[in-house]
């Protein structure tokens, strides 16, 4: 249920940021972003419904791995097309590293904080060098935060360090 709520809440959120606050985003590319989360989900939720036997364990594992890795990758899609490194929702990836800490083990919830750091620099680097577009938050943001080296540093630390964090804390509990 929560990720047709994480759908819903996607599609909603481009709606009242694009029609009610009027910033100015890509709009297409955040729907389209969300329907392809709705598609996987679809996908999965059948997938999962066809699991029966031994293996499901396994299998299921899987499954939990491939989903939060394509969450992680949305996320990052998501966070690219409204703001990138400005945008408030980037500490939103603490939320899928706690659930890869509460379902997966330790390894791999470590290796799902690093999918995470990954996304994220790819992100910021092509942003930073203008590889990628940047789509700055006009009526958030003063001015572009992309290109300050300051700010980016400074994020990037907080937000790394936050995740790896998090995994150790969630882990070490679960």
């Amino acid at each position: 249920r929560l990720r047709w709520v994480a759908v819903a809440s996607v599609f909603l959120t481009v709606l009242l940021t694009e029609q009610i606050f009027k910033f100015s985003l890509p709009a297409f590319s955040l729907y389209a972003a969300s329907a392809a989360l709705g598609i996987y989900n679809l996908v999965f939720f059948v997938l999962l419904k066809s699991i029966k036997g031994k293996e499901s364990f396994v299998i299921i594992n899987r499954i939990a791995n491939s989903q939060i890795s394509l969450d992680l990758l949305s996320l990052a899609v998501l966070i690219h097309f409204s703001g990138g490194i400005e945008n408030p929702f980037l500490f939103y990836f603490i939320f899928h590293m706690i659930i890869a800490s509460v379902l997966l083990s330790k390894r791999a919830s470590f290796f799902q904080a690093t999918f995470a750091v990954l996304l994220f620099s790819i992100m910021v680097s092509l942003e930073y060098f203008a590889v990628l577009p940047h789509y700055c938050l006009k009526k958030f943001i003063i001015y572009d935060q992309q290109r300050n080296l300051t700010y980016i540093t400074g994020v990037s630390f907080v937000f790394i360090s936050t995740l790896y964090i998090a995994v150790y804390m969630a882990t070490s509990i679960s």
